[in-house]
């Protein structure tokens, strides 16, 4: 019998015959994204981290605490992470105060601030604010299919709103300790957010600064404004040296090799664009050589490290003159 053409070219069935089912396939469960209890580490004297052990979808957790209030920077994906993160804050003091940030908009970064109390005060750079609903859309095109691995990270998950925006900067007395926030994107994300504790000289940076390839937005990223951020960031590195402490983790060391890829990706790319070279060429051109370069910042397993290139690449070739 023969199988007369359909109209998208693929060969239709006659009634009564059936395709064969595809077979299942046993595909081990995925775990949830979630934050580990019983692992807060004290960094300085004020300042906490709750690492994220490489799991995917797992921010480092920050905690600040003062004599009056705590600040918490990052609460995880959803409220059951959040809800950790909470447990994790209240065995450090008997702050009865929160304080409530994201270093940027993803949700592993920004979707457990629900589960804090009320009265808990939830800050915002006013970009990255602005920027939400244009991210939940985001991330409910994005992600669907990690939504139905991860039921129990994204179920009643929200974004808080604010109690405070803030333009490019502002300080926040937690008693005795202060943290200035600042913005320093368009990076990573258009509202990256960083967290100085004053006191212990300690930097906060979420996704501006990870131990590899920094994942730029193709068409948000400014490579230029990164570099610039990075550049206080190494200033607050040699204070901190200067003043006998260790770094925090291994994030810390890494921002100086983030100014060295970034610079060699943007003079790379402006002789591209200059020489007339198309985005496409310069990312061929390009982008092997410094996988190559710069491979210590190599995801695990390298599969990224061409495409994270290809958009810095972009993002530069766009910015250059």
């Amino acid at each position: 019998m023969k199988l007369k053409p359909s109209a998208r070219g693929i060969a239709a069935v006659p009634r009564g015959m059936r395709r064969p089912r595809a077979r299942s396939v046993n595909r081990p469960a995925v775990p949830a994204p979630m934050i580990k209890r019983g692992a807060t580490m004290k960094i300085s004297d004020h300042a906490y981290v709750i690492l994220d052990d490489n799991v995917g979808f797992v921010p480092n957790v920050g905690i600040v605490v003062g004599e009056r209030a705590t600040l918490i920077v990052d609460t995880g994906m959803g409220p059951d992470n959040g809800a950790i993160v909470l447990e994790e804050a209240r065995k450090l003091s008997d702050n009865t105060d929160f304080y409530l940030t994201a270093t940027h908009f993803h949700p592993e970064h920004d979707l457990g601030a629900t589960a804090f109390p009320a009265n808990a005060k939830m800050i915002r750079l006013a970009r990255s604010a602005s920027g939400n609903r244009r991210a939940r859309r985001a991330n409910d095109r994005a992600l669907p299919g990690f939504r139905r691995l991860s039921q129990r990270c994204w179920s009643k998950a929200s974004y808080r709103k604010p109690d405070t925006v803030f333009d490019d900067e502002m300080t926040l007395d937690l008693g005795g300790v202060h943290v200035r926030l600042s913005g320093v994107g368009p990076a990573h994300t258009r509202g990256d957010t960083v967290m100085y504790v004053e006191e212990d000289k300690v930097l906060l940076t979420g996704d501006v600064v990870m131990p590899v390839f920094p994942a730029a937005s193709a068409q948000a990223a400014n490579i230029a404004q990164w570099l610039r951020a990075s550049q206080k960031f190494q200033a607050v590195r040699a204070a901190r040296r200067r003043a006998g402490a260790r770094p925090a983790h291994r994030r810390e060391d890494a921002s100086l090799r983030y100014r060295e890829y970034l610079t060699a990706v943007q003079t790379q790319t402006r002789a591209a664009k200059r020489q007339g070279q198309s985005v496409e060429a310069a990312q061929a051109a390009i982008a092997p050589a410094l996988a190559q370069q710069f491979s210590d910042l190599a995801p695990q397993g390298g599969a990224a490290a061409t495409g994270r290139i290809n958009a810095a690449i972009q993002a530069a070739y766009r910015e250059a003159p």
